[in-house]
């Protein structure tokens, strides 16, 4: 294969109608990487007998040694003059955001499938990222050869079971386009049913006769469409190329007495013409190759017009024939990058709604921008090099080894490390960052000065009087160094990247953390922020082992937060330095990468720190006898707290109950509303969107407490809602249902913790303090100090007695007490805690979800092990076809440490694990109960500790925050001790 000359390449980036930008998705060990070897081998990157052993694009150690793919790379490919920028993302559910950077950067998707694994947990949340990206897609179905060499399959099965595969696919697609349209419809109109019927959706599923469908193995390197077969067959058959085309896809068969395709191939006991006219000469194929019979093999060879050696069709190794014969004849790399050039919009083929949702949030209303930045989406749309406007975003920043750099480069690139001062000595990382990047509009030269804009700079200030934009911290001037060609290990070196390219660019890394927007004017707003598509759960404290190395460290923690999407380096109240990461493998990287290339020290890594939450439960009987007796006690038992401030000028009552498991579910889904609620408050402007978004959480959220059986909760509750906790966007509520009147959360006009010195109420003044203590309280339960969630807190009566002036001005009750804002925000903070406790309470802990494929003579062991870390199952299904079963279950987060190895142990290897946070769930025990009758002594001992999981479970989390524990420093003091130890 001839290497493709880069100044191709450079010429077609002035051609965006010649550009296609895409990535390759799946799920971990379908087969990305190994495609994206054969696509690089077609411009003579690499050699094809490499192709599929050499992964080029895993350029890490330690992505070679565990064969899967932990960082998004690109490279630019030629074919038939256009110019596709290739990028390979990982498939592992730790390194999801990873996924997420190179989504955003490209117009369209090759969607990889294992056609024995079928649909997988990664391949789902890939055709979601997708569709909500609106790229344009391709299927490969993918590892077609596992179907006879591994299942034995004749060639009817094989279709059957690829047509499984198919509509597996389609259906989830299906799934996810009804969900978006029944979403926007909800908040416009009732008539959803017709919404639907009304939306065409005819494009977005995959079907071969359609041309968006490859079947392949990437391994062997070979791949076709319908079209290729359609094409080889029509002149022998005598039919029209688009008939024969939707034909070999359906129920249809060849007839060679009427020489015409009939109908209804199945019920006649007649082979379809996919089996008829592909997969019988694809299986004849692979059995000569195990039947080693080369004379027949060298026949076809020829027949063909294929070269292949007497040495490579006697092969030991059957895959080195069958790839040589195979991917001559179907060569995947043309097949595929075929595919995409013909279904793959250019970049001047954006969507009007993805360009402004590149600039807006579903939250803010784009026509409340100014007037310059609104044309702005028209120049993404027009995707001009000449224009006067550059909008370039960038998805990522990412590490790359100077040595790597180009000499004239590294020569002038500037230095990456902080002062020696601050980076503790005079070590210099080997690590120079480059900005992964796209150029939406313009021209993007060397030596430009741009504006980086941060994710919180609003052009809406420009308008406004005496704004000063020099000052701001959400936008800097800084000038770009180099620019580079991504072309996977390697970078070739640009002058200028035009409009719809992908580019590296140096210079950057001292004003762009993660993601940033470039542009030639203020005006531009910053890009919506990347889908997070994982939650970080899994945390760890780290410290150097020699604490003279501290700075080292803190330098190390800021370059890997910088060159890492996925995760989250924080600085506790304690001083404690805390990495927050996906799960076990992604922690693994960072600590590695922060020994060996960032920090460059030892370092002492703690336990991995869980998070937890705290709620309150509606109170069950334990009695059996006597359930109703226990009720009317609990009844009769005071609920409400009373507290009063040091001065006794104000005093507040208060209850605690549990909100509905459905309004918390409510109101953690809407998590992003009601963030945007509390920015909109201060802002006092709301978009469209905001507001029906907002209506329409009202009303689900009104329905529930109508449904609702607790007493102290009826529709009328949900415009007293005084605050949501924590954070103001949280699952706990404050309602007022006191005397004092204050505007609703719902009133987007006024800030409802705003101060109203208009009115005589006193009360007004105070008011930010008491949400203040709310909000303190759900941030630090009384268990262990863990947010509170789905609490309901009512405040019954808030009284203030005598002007606050008075109370103020006396300097002795100043000192004593502190002013009176401070004793209310105290006292409310108490008062929620104390209100919590005399409810039954709960710790609540994170949740993995666990998709687990598995051979039934391993099923047992793998229950067994799931059963022992409190885990449970909620499905097993056998895979037709494969002997195989699909398990769906739950693992807590706190037991999950070691799970993937204890698995693979357990099952000789068989079994792959995948760890994805799922949800929240409440440890049903009273963390602080003990046994108290004869029969629970008998039972479960004097502590049972082993039976209260919710005990052992605090006591850890309290013992680590250095929290008051019930435990004994000294047991059974009086027992005889000998001096000597055994050793």
């Amino acid at each position: 294969m001839v290497r493709v000359d880069f100044s191709q390449l450079v010429e077609l980036q002035t051609q965006p109608e010649r550009i296609r930008n895409i990535c390759i998705l799946a799920h971990v060990d379908h087969g990305k990487t190994t495609l994206a070897d054969s696509l690089i081998a077609s411009n003579g990157i690499i050699s094809q007998r490499l192709a599929g052993k050499l992964r080029y694009m895993d350029s890490r150690p330690d992505e070679q040694e565990r064969q899967i793919t932990m960082k998004s790379s690109s490279i630019a490919l030629y074919y038939e003059r256009h110019l596709v920028n290739l990028i390979d993302s990982p498939g592992h559910v730790d390194f999801s955001s990873e996924v997420s950077t190179a989504v955003r950067l490209c117009d369209g998707a090759i969607v990889v499938v294992d056609v024995v694994e079928g649909v997988c947990p990664q391949t789902r949340i890939c055709l979601k990222q997708a569709y909500s990206e609106s790229l344009r897609t391709v299927l490969l179905l993918n590892k077609v050869d596992r179907l006879v060499l591994e299942k034995k399959m004749d060639p009817v099965e094989a279709y059957k079971h690829l047509r499984q595969v198919l509509e597996q696919v389609n259906a989830v697609v299906g799934n996810i386009f009804a969900t978006d349209v029944l979403a926007k419809e909800e908040l416009s109109s009732d008539h959803q049913l017709s919404a639907l019927e009304d939306t065409d959706d005819s494009r977005i599923y995959y079907t071969p006769a359609n041309g968006n469908v490859l079947f392949g193995s990437a391994l062997d390197g070979w791949g076709f469409t319908l079209k290729a077969f359609a094409e080889m067959y029509q002149e022998k058959l005598g039919v029209p190329l688009a008939e024969l085309e939707e034909a070999m896809w359906g129920d249809y068969f060849y007839s060679p007495k009427k020489k015409s395709i009939e109908k209804g191939a199945l019920e006649k006991g007649r082979k379809p013409l996919f089996v008829q006219l592909v997969l019988e000469n694809l299986w004849n194929v692979y059995d000569l190759v195990e039947n080693r019979d080369v004379d027949k093999l060298k026949t076809i060879s020829e027949k063909l017009g294929i070269a292949q050696t007497a040495r490579d069709l006697k092969h030991a190794d059957i895959r080195i024939p069958i790839r040589n014969l195979l991917s001559q004849w179907l060569p995947i790399e043309k097949s595929l990058l075929k595919l995409v050039v013909i279904n793959v919009p250019n970049p001047r083929m954006i969507p009007e709604v993805k360009a402004e949702k590149l600039l807006c949030s579903r939250m803010e209303d784009f026509r409340a921008f100014p007037e310059l930045t609104q044309k702005l989406s028209k120049d993404i749309l027009k995707c001009e090099a000449s224009s006067e406007t550059l909008i370039v975003f960038i998805s990522k920043m990412f590490p790359v080894d100077r040595k790597s750099l180009p000499q004239s480069v590294v020569e002038s690139f500037s230095k990456l490390t902080l002062t020696e001062e601050d980076s503790g000595g005079s070590d210099c990382c080997d690590e120079a960052f480059l900005a992964f990047a796209r150029v939406y509009s313009g021209t993007l030269k060397r030596g430009d000065m741009v504006y980086v804009i941060g994710p919180k700079h609003d052009p809406r200030n420009l308008l406004v009087d005496g704004y000063d934009l020099q000052a701001s911290p959400h936008i800097t001037q800084v000038q770009v160094d180099h620019l580079f060609m991504l072309m996977g290990r390697q970078l070739e070196v640009l002058d200028s990247v035009p409009a719809g390219s992908i580019a590296g660019i140096a210079g950057l890394q001292n004003n762009v953390l993660k993601t940033a927007t470039l542009s030639n004017t203020p005006y531009c707003p910053p890009f919506v922020d990347l889908p997070a598509i994982a939650t970080p759960i899994l945390r760890v404290a780290v410290e150097p082992k020699d604490i003279q190395n501290m700075p080292k460290l803190v330098r190390g923690l800021k370059l890997l937060n910088q060159a890492d999407a996925c995760v989250e380096v924080r600085i506790q109240e304690s001083g404690e330095h805390v990495l927050l990461t996906l799960g076990e493998v992604h922690l693994e990287r960072c600590i590695k990468d922060l020994e060996e290339t960032y920090a460059k020290v030892k370092l002492n890594v703690s336990k991995p720190i869980v998070p937890f939450k705290e709620t309150i439960v509606k109170f069950v009987p334990t009695s059996e006898e006597n359930p109703e007796e226990e009720i009317a006690k609990e009844r009769e038992r005071e609920k409400t707290v009373t507290i009063y401030t040091p001065n006794k000028q104000s005093f507040i009552k208060l209850l605690a109950i549990p909100l509905p498991e459905e309004a918390v579910d409510l109101l953690d889904r809407s998590n992003a509303i009601l963030k945007t609620l509390a920015k909109s408050q201060e802002a006092k402007e709301i978009s469209h969107y905001l507001q029906e978004s907002l209506e329409d959480l009202k009303a689900k959220l009104g329905k529930i407490f109508a449904e609702s059986e607790t007493e102290e909760l009826d529709v009328s509750n949900v415009d007293k809602i005084w605050s949501f906790g924590p954070k103001k966007c949280g699952t706990n509520v404050l309602l007022n249902c006191s005397s004092f009147s204050h505007p609703s959360v719902w009133n987007l006009r006024q800030n409802p913790n705003e101060p109203n010195s208009a009115s005589p109420d006193i009360r007004h003044s105070l008011e930010s303090s008491f949400v203040n203590g709310f909000q303190l309280a759900s941030l630090a339960g009384p268990l262990a100090d863990e947010p509170m969630q789905g609490v309901c807190f009512h405040v019954l009566e808030w009284v203030v007695t005598g002007p606050i002036a008075e109370a103020e001005e006396s300097t002795s009750s100043v000192v004593s007490h502190g002013p009176l804002s401070g004793q209310i925000m105290s006292i409310v903070k108490d008062g929620c805690k104390k209100a919590f406790q005399n409810q039954p309470q709960r710790l609540v802990h994170p949740m993995y979800s666990c998709n687990i494929t598995v051979n039934s003579d391993v099923l047992g062991k793998l229950y067994a092990v799931i059963g022992r870390r409190q885990g449970r199952i909620l499905s097993a299904d056998l895979i037709e076809g494969s002997g195989q079963f699909d398990v769906n279950a739950v693992i807590p987060v706190i037991e999950s440490f070691n799970f993937a190895t204890e698995i693979r142990k357990q099952t000789s290897g068989l079994a792959m694990p995948q760890l994805v946070f799922s949800h929240w769930e409440i440890v049903d025990i009273d963390p602080s109960w003990v046994p108290t009758t004869e029969e629970e002594y008998e039972q479960y001992g004097e502590k049972a500790d082993f039976t209260n999981i919710a005990k052992v479970y605090m006591g850890s989390i309290r013992e680590r925050k250095g929290l008051p524990v019930e435990k004994k420093t000294v047991e059974h003091a009086e027992k005889q001790r000998t001096l000597s130890k055994n050793k």
